[in-house]
């Protein structure tokens, strides 16, 4: 069974680290910022289909909290490519402008 949990030894950064049988398989982090967007700073996993659970758990804890913008600071092409299949962010950009749009919207 894969469980994503979230490391609150770290104080400064959101971290959520995805686990199957006790051995790690992915991780996201992220922060919040000044501005109040959810920044989003590495992604990674073994399969590239986590990605889609990651996401999914650091944008519903920020919207849980009040946060509704979410930025994408991803520099590797490959896993853009991944999250703009997913939906999370549009062909020409890294920002998901709506959280709460993103998560009203049905799963396929």
């Amino acid at each position: 069974m894969v469980t994503i949990l979230r490391d609150t030894e770290i104080a400064d950064k959101l971290v959520f680290n995805m686990e199957e049988d006790g051995r790690r398989v992915g991780g996201i982090t992220a922060k919040l910022t000044n501005d109040g967007d959810l920044l989003i700073t590495a992604l990674d996993s073994e399969l590239e289909l986590y990605y889609d659970g990651l996401c999914r758990t650091v944008l519903a804890y920020a919207n849980m909290r009040g946060v509704d913008r979410a930025v994408f600071d991803i520099t590797d092409e490959r896993q853009l490519y991944r999250l703009r299949g997913f939906g999370f962010i549009p062909k020409d950009g890294k920002v998901l402008d709506s959280i709460t749009d993103f998560f009203s919207k049905e799963c396929s």
